[in-house]
C-alpha cells in the first residue's frame, strides 16, 4: 500500500512540473514574439523567393531542406498568413554554394 502512495505522491509531482513548465514555455513564446514585433524590419529592396523556389534552384527536396533550416544553413525571412515561407535569395544562393562541390 506504501508503495502505490509513493508513486501518487510522485504524479501529482510530476503534474504540476509538467503544468510549470508548460507556463513557462508560453512565456517564453510570448517573450519571443514581443521581440521580433520590435526589431525593425530590413530593407525594403530585399529580394525574397517562395520554398518551391529554393528548391528548385538548390536542388533539394522539403525534407531535406527543412533539416538544412535545423542546421541553420538557410534561415526563413518571413512567413505569410497561410503559412507560406519565404527566404532571401542571398541566403539561397549562399546554400547553392555551399552545397556544390
Amino acid at each position: 500500500m506504501r508503495k502505490y502512495q509513493i508513486t501518487n505522491k510522485n504524479r501529482t509531482t510530476d503534474s504540476n512540473l509538467l503544468q510549470a513548465l508548460h507556463l513557462l514555455f508560453m512565456e517564453v513564446q510570448q517573450l519571443k514574439k514581443t521581440l521580433q514585433d520590435a526589431i525593425p524590419k530590413e530593407n525594403a529592396e530585399v529580394e525574397i523567393r517562395d520554398t518551391e523556389f529554393v528548391k528548385d534552384t538548390v536542388g533539394v527536396s522539403d525534407r531535406t531542406l527543412l533539416r538544412y533550416q535545423n542546421l541553420g544553413l538557410i534561415e526563413v525571412y518571413r512567413r505569410d498568413k497561410s503559412g507560406r515561407k519565404y527566404f532571401r535569395l542571398d541566403d539561397i544562393q549562399r546554400l547553392k554554394r555551399y552545397l556544390s562541390p
